[in-house]
């Protein structure tokens, strides 16, 4: 049977037994048990069956530089003259000797054969309640923050105040200017109902103010979509950590 076709056996009693033994490259007591990818029922996102396991220093798993995580299972397997199966094999017979007193004959079988049927033979042991499968925990949604309305926000009241006051600034000061100005005599009633109505349209005080008003404006709405943005991040963060005590 090969590697790839046994189903993704969970058996932390095995695990914690193999952490127990001596790693495969130092041969002083492991701390941790590896699961062998390559050549086995492993890919990604998928964790091979615990029976795929060598026990190995943190040294070599992890930290060192010659360790498997870094320069790779293949290498680190070849780098090694290390053969999985014929470890896995090794590690079975042991477990289930030791722990259950059994041993199977292995003369004629290949590795696949003799492996399968050792951990056929595991399986059997284990009560059904240790072999249930534990349900993945569903991810906890965080509940939506409701988006408050800008109307009540106080930034967005702050300036709109000060919006006002501007727009009043610059009306007074255009009153200002056109009232500095030297008043003409106004033609009789009908002449000034004939001429259409001027239009400060174009005149350079005005497309100034228009122009600085429009650039105010524009200040306003960045100031005020920051300071929305920066409330929703405080309140986000006041919930979770209301959710936490």
């Amino acid at each position: 049977m090969e590697l790839s076709k046994h189903r993704a056996h969970r058996n932390q009693k095995y695990l914690s037994w193999l952490r127990q033994q001596n790693c495969v490259i130092a041969g002083t007591k492991a701390q941790c048990a590896h699961h062998i990818r390559l050549g086995t029922n492993g890919g990604a996102g998928l964790k091979p069956s615990d029976y795929f396991c060598i026990p190995l220093l943190n040294e070599y798993h992890t930290t060192g530089s010659s360790a498997l995580h870094i320069i790779g299972e293949e290498t680190f397997l070849s780098s090694f003259s290390l053969n999985p199966k014929e470890l896995f094999l090794s590690y079975l017979k042991q477990f289930l000797a030791q722990t259950y007193d059994l041993s199977i004959s292995v003369d004629k079988k290949s590795l696949e054969q003799a492996i399968a049927e050792h951990i056929e033979l595991i399986e059997k042991q284990r009560p059904n309640t240790d072999k249930a499968t534990k349900k993945p925990k569903k991810k906890k949604e965080e509940p939506k923050v409701a988006a408050p309305s800008i109307t009540e926000n106080e930034y967005y009241q702050k300036a709109k105040e000060l919006k006002r006051e501007r727009d009043k600034e610059l009306r007074k000061k255009l009153k200002e200017q056109n009232s500095s100005r030297p008043k003409q005599k106004l033609p009789s009633r009908k002449l000034v109902s004939s001429k259409p109505k001027q239009s400060l349209k174009g005149q350079e005080f005005y497309e100034k103010a228009k122009e600085a008003r429009k650039q105010q404006e524009k200040e306003y709405r960045e100031k005020n979509k920051e300071r929305m943005s920066n409330y929703r991040k405080e309140m986000r963060k006041k919930l979770k950590e209301n959710q936490s005590k």
